[in-house]
């Protein structure tokens, strides 16, 4: 059921410590056992408020590892088998994504979904048995202004073309990809990536809200 159906997933974070210095008031309310998040109104109208149910829903004191058992683990096993699968972030700047997707990669208990990933596949195929063997590639790409850039290439001024072939899809032409052989080598191929687009970066809060990344792990 975890292969072909699109799940949404809800993670709400706390006040952070500016938000508590100005005394702004938590606007929502997380039943996880129910899967529903209610918004309340925190001014003095009457409007009552309105509640909205998702696939899983996060609270505010969630932990990096349950929000990837229950969410991103599915998937990452999925492909494991051989299917397709994709963990989309989204949401405004400053919502979380980050932390959601990347955390503290130095600290476990804070690693996000990314880089318990990786363990997670690697894992999987030390545990391998028989004859069985597993080639691991990567790419790292980012789209901004509509254009792609190879954020793990050598000429970061190259934009690259999206095309489609009947046998493949569609797929980005001269995208490099590096055959990865541990959760390390991902993790620094994903930390030049991440270097890459600081450069190209202008002006980083706008570079931010208005690009997106997609690293890509081929099994």
């Amino acid at each position: 059921e975890s292969c072909d159906n699109v799940k949404v997933v809800v993670r709400c974070r706390p006040l952070n410590e500016r938000e508590k210095s100005m005394f702004y008031k938590q606007a929502v309310s997380v039943d996880e056992m129910r899967g529903t998040i209610t918004v309340h109104k925190t001014d003095s109208s009457n409007e009552p408020p309105k509640t909205f149910t998702f696939d899983t829903v996060f609270g505010p004191e969630s932990k990096q590892l349950d929000v990837y058992n229950l969410t991103a683990r599915p998937i990452i096993d999925s492909v494991l088998e051989g299917y397709n699968g994709t963990i989309f972030a989204y949401g405004q700047t400053g919502t979380g994504k980050t932390f959601t997707m990347e955390g503290v990669r130095a600290v476990p208990e804070l690693r996000g979904i990314i880089p318990n990933s990786f363990a997670h596949i690697f894992g999987h195929i030390a545990k391998a048995e028989g004859d069985t063997r597993f080639l691991v590639r990567v790419s790292y790409l980012e789209i901004y202004n509509e254009e792609v850039r190879d954020l793990l290439g050598k000429d970061q001024t190259q934009r690259l073309e999206v095309k489609e072939r009947p046998d493949v899809g569609v797929y980005i032409k001269d995208l490099s990809a590096y055959v990865v052989n541990n959760a390390d080598d991902m993790d620094r191929i994903m930390t030049l990536g991440h270097k890459n687009r600081s450069v190209g970066a202008t002006n980083m809060n706008e570079h931010s809200s208005r690009s997106h990344a997609i690293f890509t792990i081929t099994i």
